[in-house]
């Protein structure tokens, strides 16, 4: 039996439509932040009967660390950001926003 991630990304101007991932697969995209700096991009996730969801990008927090790329990985404990200052390791961890 394939794993499949169903993952729907968006932001307030953008719709990045829902993208069904088998491991191993990735997913892409690109965007220029506002010039307001009120860029914000949230995705959604839903596997084995589970959802999740987090801020993918915001501009507040992200404008530095993802210059120019950010690179994510998804496990089942939570989310990794790849940390462009150190040896190529997923290693900024994010454990899933509880759900409310």
């Amino acid at each position: 039996m394939v794993l499949v991630l169903n993952l729907h990304c968006l932001s307030k101007d953008d719709d990045l439509g829902v993208h069904a991932l088998s491991k191993g697969d990735t997913f892409q995209f690109n965007f220029r932040p506002s010039y307001s700096g009120s860029t914000l991009y949230h995705c959604s996730m839903d596997w084995r009967g589970a959802s999740h969801h987090f801020d993918i990008y915001d501009f507040l927090i992200d404008q530095n660390r993802c210059n120019p790329d950010c690179f994510w990985s998804v496990k089942e404990a939570g989310h990794r950001l790849f940390n462009h200052d150190l040896d190529g390791n997923y290693e900024i961890c994010y454990p899933w926003k509880s759900e409310v």
